[in-house]
């Protein structure tokens, strides 16, 4: 199979997708081709080498946002008709997105509400010495100045213990925002491919030596077959570690050893 019959099958199969999506895959797999190509590979072994045509379209459909790919499915090919339908079915399917959409914003404010309420809550109780304090002169005027000043002492303990709670508050705010961002992020998926995602069909553009980096081939660089295992640079010569010596030096170094051999031996 030829490049050109494969991107036209291809296109074929994803039919029912949106054009952009179409495009994009079809940009992808012509340069994967291509690189395949310039690695050596002839046109029929590139193309054989992607797989399957109809693995590929069902993948490609699976990693399209669901919404377009709805729409894209609806699509008729004739505007007018097109146009017509969503007149006729607008009935539906608007109460329908309506009613998604407001539930969608009502889980999230609900989340932020709850944020807002516990923060409210603890701010309460940590400002509580204040009515203390007010509790406090206005006993004080009244001549309960025990009474006021026990007021004052449950109140800063109810702020001490709201202090210790502003911790768990924050932690809880911070696992509460990460729910709302993921949230958004899952509606968002419903629409469009949020960033950082990237599809799946990706993976199969590497080929052997195709896309490699440097560092690919790192550990396959040529060993020199005379380095040792420490990468240290070794003569081959059997005598390169031992140094010439004077055969001189070795006569007088045998004699001194058996000079001292005979001194012990009578000694």
């Amino acid at each position: 199979m030829t490049k050109q019959e494969f991107l036209s099958k291809l296109e074929r199969a994803l039919g029912k997708l949106p054009h952009a999506e179409v495009e994009q895959a079809l940009a992808f797999y012509d340069e994967a081709i291509s690189d395949r190509m310039e690695d050596g590979l002839s046109e029929a072994e590139a193309v054989a080498d992607l797989g399957s045509i109809d693995e590929i379209a069902a993948q490609i459909a699976a990693e399209t946002p669901p919404i377009p790919r709805a729409i894209a499915r609806a699509n008729t090919g004739s505007r007018t008709l097109n146009i017509v339908l969503l007149a006729v079915f607008s009935p539906i399917w608007v109460p329908v997105a309506l009613a998604l959409a407001a539930a969608a914003l009502a889980v999230y404010v609900a989340i932020w509400a709850v944020i807002l309420a516990l923060w409210a809550t603890d701010a309460a109780v940590v400002l509580m010495p204040i009515a203390g304090l007010v509790s406090l002169a206005s006993l004080g005027m009244e001549g309960s100045i025990p009474s006021g000043i026990f007021a004052l002492g449950i109140t800063l303990i109810a702020s001490g213990i709201g202090l210790l709670a502003s911790f768990g508050v924050f932690w809880a705010s911070r696992l509460l925002f990460r729910a709302t961002r993921s949230f958004a992020r899952w509606i968002a998926s419903l629409f469009v491919r949020v960033s950082g995602q990237e599809p799946a069909h990706r993976d199969a553009r590497p080929h052997d030596g195709a896309t490699a980096g440097p560092s690919d081939h790192a550990d396959h660089a040529p060993i020199d077959p005379r380095l040792d295992s420490d990468r240290i640079p070794v003569d081959p010569r059997p005598d390169a570690g031992t140094a010439p010596t004077d055969p001189r030096v070795s006569a007088r170094a045998n004699n001194g050893s058996l000079t001292s051999e005979e001194g012990a031996h009578h000694a």
